[in-house]
Order: structure tokens, then C-alpha cells, then sequence
């Protein structure tokens, strides 16, 4: 690992991307209590909040793929490709699987869980092949993004199957979750960036 080094290029650019997600999932989380809160709608309150997620996921995302573009010349194009495949074929079989055999409506989050997760794996995949995270911290950031994605998938089935007041909480939890992985992997990304005592 190329530790000691400065927080610079590439792996700058994920802390910073990593943080605009967190941003994105505070704001959406926000949106969401004041747009679905069972006691009734609050019409107009959220709009805001509701662009600084959107403005949030998008810069995040934007800046996690610029990372992994400028970290391409020291890491493995080949893994890279395929963690990236790897989450297009896995995306299509829950759209799939959900769909047809859970036979859950097919909204927007299941797209956006699928896009973070992808993200994130090659960014770890990145990072690791480009010799900027050791193997535990690698995995570290495997298993918080696996974690987080389960959650997610996990709330997402049984939303629609819950009541109004229950299914307002299981909503809000995938949102505060991304958002803690995402502060922890800018974290584990800084930390492997630190200079050795």
C-alpha cells in the first residue's frame, strides 16, 4: 500500500465524491421525512432537499468514476471490467428476480441501489489493484458496501408489503445506512493515505 503518500489525485477525488454521496443521502433522507411522514404530506416543504440528493448523488458518482479513471494507469483494467459487468449482469437478474418472482413493482431505488453498489465495488476494486488500499481495508470496503446493498435490497421487497407508519421507517433506512458506509470509506481511504508515524 502506498502509505505516507499525500491525499491526492485519485484517492482524493473518492473522499470528496464519497462525501457528496453522504451529502446526498442526508439530504434524501430529509426529503423523505418531510414528504412521506404518515401523519400527512407536507406539499412543496422538500423540494430542496430533494435537489441537493439528486445534485449530491450525481456530483458523487461523477467524481468516484473521474477516481477510478485517473487511478486506471496502476490498476487492473481487467478487474476493473469485470466488477463492472459483474454489476450489470447481477443489476438485470434482480430486476428480474424481484420483479417476476418477488413480484415487487419495479420503481427507481432498485436502479439506484444498483448503480451505488457497482460504484463502489470498482472503486474498491480500484484502489486495491492500484496498490492504494492493503487487503483489509479493501475488504473492509467490500464488506460495508455488501452490507449496506443487502440492507437496502432487503427494505426494498418488503416496503410496498408494510403498513404506512412502518413502511415511512424501513424507507428511511437504506438512506441513513449509504450514508454512513459512504463517510466510512472516505474515511478508509484517508486513513491508508496518512503518513506513517
Amino acid at each position: 500500500m502506498l502509505r505516507g503518500q499525500s491525499l491526492a489525485g485519485g484517492p482524493l477525488l473518492i473522499v470528496i465524491g464519497e462525501a457528496l454521496l453522504v451529502l446526498c443521502s442526508l439530504s434524501y433522507l430529509v426529503w423523505w421525512t418531510i414528504t412521506f411522514r404518515p401523519s400527512g404530506r407536507t406539499p412543496g416543504g422538500g423540494g430542496p432537499f430533494l435537489a441537493g440528493a439528486v445534485l449530491g448523488g450525481v456530483g458523487g458518482l461523477a467524481l468516484l468514476a473521474v477516481a477510478i479513471a485517473a487511478l486506471l494507469p496502476r490498476a487492473s483494467w481487467l478487474a476493473l471490467g469485470a466488477t463492472v459487468v459483474g454489476g450489470v449482469l447481477v443489476g438485470a437478474l434482480l430486476v428480474h428476480v424481484t420483479s417476476s418472482v418477488a413480484h415487487r413493482q419495479l420503481t427507481t431505488e432498485l436502479p439506484l441501489i444498483i448503480v451505488w453498489t457497482t460504484m463502489q465495488l470498482a472503486a474498491g476494486v480500484t484502489l486495491r489493484t492500484a496498490g492504494v488500499l492493503a487487503a483489509p481495508a479493501a475488504s473492509a470496503w467490500i464488506l460495508a458496501t455488501a452490507v449496506a446493498t443487502l440492507v437496502g435490497l432487503a427494505c426494498y421487497l418488503v416496503f410496498y408489503r408494510l403498513a404506512p407508519a412502518p413502511a415511512y421507517w424501513v424507507g428511511m433506512v437504506p438512506l441513513a445506512l449509504d450514508g454512513v458506509v459512504a463517510a466510512v470509506l472516505a474515511v478508509i481511504v484517508t486513513v491508508a493515505r496518512a503518513p506513517s508515524l
